[in-house]
């Protein structure tokens, strides 16, 4: 799944859960649940890819096995902080991007490819890029389908949609007065 459709699903999926943080929530929470959705790949693709310690793009950070364990961490740290809400939308985030990784495999019976959610314990036996290089050459080969031009175009809108939600997050009610917006 391309990288704005996981931000894009997931953000639509946090306010539907938390519908108050369509008013209340601040940056940080919201730059916690960004930095969720891309996480598992900003970890995996370059370990994989480019360095190649990791046999496969969804391994690491794509497993239960790390990510629970560093859920709990991040939740300690943000309930001693008094940013609950920053490690929900962190926590939220990662999850939603591996539900999203496995939703296809999963609805395609293909239940072997969600091997990666257990990583090292099921590695996965699908095959993909060996390095950067031929990933970018099957991408460039790909043809422009209209799947793929409606995915843009939803994750434009989502984007906008975001960015907007952002920039009004710097200027709700309550913000500390002595800052000027620059």
């Amino acid at each position: 799944m391309w990288p704005w459709a996981h931000l894009g699903l997931a953000y639509v999926a946090y306010l539907v859960v938390r519908p108050r943080a369509w008013w209340r929530a601040d940056r940080l929470t919201l730059g916690a649940l960004v930095v969720g959705t891309q996480l598992p790949d900003l970890i995996d693709k370059p370990l994989a890819w480019v360095v190649g310690v990791l046999p496969s793009g969804r391994s690491l950070a794509h497993s239960l096995v790390f990510v629970l364990p560093l859920l709990l961490v991040v939740a300690v740290v943000c309930r001693r902080r008094a940013r609950r809400e920053a490690g929900f939308a962190f926590g939220f985030g990662v999850l939603s991007h591996l539900a999203l990784d496995a939703v296809g495999p999963f609805l395609a019976g293909d239940y072997g490819e969600l091997g990666f959610l257990l990583w090292p314990l099921t590695p996965p036996p699908y095959v993909e890029p060996r390095n950067l290089g031929e990933l970018i050459a099957a991408a460039l080969g790909a043809q422009f389908s209209r799947a793929f031009a409606v995915q843009l175009a939803v994750g434009a809108l989502l984007g906008a949609v975001f960015c907007y939600h952002v920039w009004r997050a710097g200027h709700v009610e309550g913000a500390r007065p002595d800052r000027r917006r620059r």
